[in-house]
This record gives structure tokens, sequence and C-alpha cells, in this order.
């Protein structure tokens, strides 16, 4: 996604500004990045909403973790009232996550794995997340009309999502420690081969689209 590479961007340039005038003794502005730099968090967080158009698990746990450390950083958390933010936090991250589309299950893997075989014949969105453990969505037997999309999250986990021979792929999103790779085929496709928009989130874990599972 465009818009969170400019993000990430924009604040690598800031951090390296920051820190060559703090070298010369132009500025000192060390204390000031420390107690802010949350911020960055929060705005790839928005960004990544604005990009996807949609509030998904990924980019809504990283604005959610940003906004905590910053209230943190800030000081207007003490460690009474943090941790049951964090935990309030966490929990309407889950249910984010756990939201419906058109029918389709939102498989959620914690500590553990989970697959899930979608059958539906008419696709449009789906989601899947694994959180320490490992989710597999499998697509093989649905159907999509024209186009659909998946949001993919891994946080210290695996998601893999397996698509049929035949449809057009396209793979983005957002990786931090982590990666996402797309195994599928896309040579060869009709022009008018259905199209699945896979947007992935993977913060120290791993996104995978493929055609067959892994042996």
């Amino acid at each position: 996604m465009r818009p969170v590479r400019v993000w990430v961007g924009l604040v690598l340039l800031a951090l390296g500004v920051f820190g060559i005038l703090d070298a010369t003794d132009v500025l000192d502005s060390g204390a000031a990045v420390g107690r802010w730099w949350p911020i960055a968090l929060v705005g790839l967080g928005l960004v990544a909403m604005a990009a996807q158009r949609r509030a998904s698990l990924g980019p809504v746990v990283i604005t959610l973790a940003g906004l905590v450390l910053l209230m943190g950083s800030l000081g207007w958390a003490t460690g009474d009232v943090l941790w049951p933010t964090v935990l309030a936090c966490a929990g309407i991250a889950v249910l984010v996550g756990l939201r419906r589309h058109h029918g389709t299950r939102t498989p959620v893997a914690v500590f553990g794995g989970t697959t899930t075989r979608e059958r539906t014949q008419h696709l449009r969105h789906a989601d899947v997340s694994a959180i320490f453990g490992g989710a597999t969505l499998d697509l093989r037997q649905a159907q999509v009309d024209s186009e659909a999309s998946i949001d993919a999250f891994a946080l210290f986990g695996g998601v893999e999502v397996l698509v049929p021979e035949g449809w057009r792929v396209s793979v983005g999103g957002l990786p931090f420690m982590g990666g996402i790779v797309d195994k599928t085929e896309n040579d060869g496709l009709s022009d008018d081969a259905p199209v699945l928009t896979v947007n992935g989130t993977a913060l120290f874990g791993a996104v995978e689209v493929a055609n067959q599972p892994k042996r």
C-alpha cells in the first residue's frame, strides 16, 4: 500500500533529521522524540485503515497499541489504569477482527492452530487472523463473482491463504519484522479471471498466499 510506505518514509526521514540536528547541537529533540514517538504507530494504523477503506484487525491493533504507549509515555495512565486499558483495547481489536462479512466465517487462531474451508459461491470479503498461532483459510472450493478481498493479520504467528488456480491474486500490506509472500501462479490467466486482493499485516509473523498447502 503506497500510503503506508509514504508514512513509513516520512517517519524515518523525520527521525533522521532530528538525529542530525541533535548531533550538530542545533536542536535538542531527544526528549520530545522519546515522549511522542508512539504517534508514529497511531499514524501508521490510521493510514493503513484509510488505504484499505475499512477498519481491519491489523491496523486497529497497531493504532490501539500506539495509543496505549502514548498514554504511558505522557503519564496519562498509571499502572492501575494502563493494564485495564490494554485489555479493553485488545477486546476491541478482537471484536473488530471477529466481524462477519456476507456470511463468510472468520478464522482466528490464538495460541493454537485452525483451518477453515470456505465454500461460499459469492465470496466478497473474509478475515483471517493468527496470534501466537497458525491459521489457514482454504478458498479452493469458493467462488468469486468478479472481485473479493481478504484481510490477513499475523502477530507472532502465521496465516496461510489457499486459493484455486485461475484466480488473479494481488497481495500487499504491512510487514513489520515479518513477511507477506505471494506463491500463486498468475501467469497465463484470462482477462476475465476473478481478482482476489489480500491485505496483509504481519507483525513478527508471516502471511502467505498459495495455490497448494505447505508440504
